[in-house]
């Protein structure tokens, strides 16, 4: 057991999150022709969203802002917790996965095309909450003391820049697509 606790934490870390990247692909290519067709209402979400008016768009930030304050703050709980590392390593793997998942289908949907959706479909929002769990997954790594205010409230105003990117500036991007 002594051998384990000499390999750093990132190392597992990356290690789960290539390992979510694998089965995510591999599940997505063994998916049958018909559930990939089912998985299509991507394009669906994608067009209603460029059509919004401005009161509909906003009641759609105050739904995606509480999802993500409270995937955030599920997140930051649970670093505070004695299973904070593993549970890290188990959500890297989920994240991997369903990244690879999401980039796999929309190539075979759209080819090379597909790419370019992805990256439209996670850019520029995903960086602020990437940074939020970057900033969690740091804390585990470091067994840094999270309970911090300061903490709280650079999270929260990531996850709020991150929501209000997701729901007007995405829309928008994806015109060009």
């Amino acid at each position: 057991m002594k051998r384990w606790r000499r390999i750093p934490f990132r190392n597992f870390w990356l290690i789960s999150v290539m390992g979510g990247i694998l089965a995510g692909t591999i599940g997505a290519n063994l998916l049958s022709g018909e559930l990939l067709k089912q998985i299509g209402y991507f394009d669906g979400i994608f067009y209603a969203g460029r059509e919004m008016n401005g009161e509909e768009q906003k009641q759609l930030w105050l739904y995606v802002l509480r999802q993500r304050a409270w995937e955030a703050g599920f997140g930051g709980l649970l670093a505070m917790t004695p299973a904070a590392a593993a549970a890290y390593l188990v959500l890297a793997f989920a994240a991997g996965a369903a990244a690879a998942m999401v980039i796999t289908v929309f190539t075979l949907e759209k080819g090379w095309m597909g790419l370019g959706y992805w990256l439209a479909s996670v850019l520029p929002h995903g960086l602020c909450y990437g940074a939020v769990w970057v900033i969690w997954a740091a804390a585990v790594m470091e067994r840094q003391d999270i309970r911090k205010f300061k903490i709280w409230i650079l999270a929260g105003l990531l996850v709020t820049g991150g929501s209000l990117l997701e729901v007007w500036v995405n829309p928008w991007l994806l015109k060009f697509m």
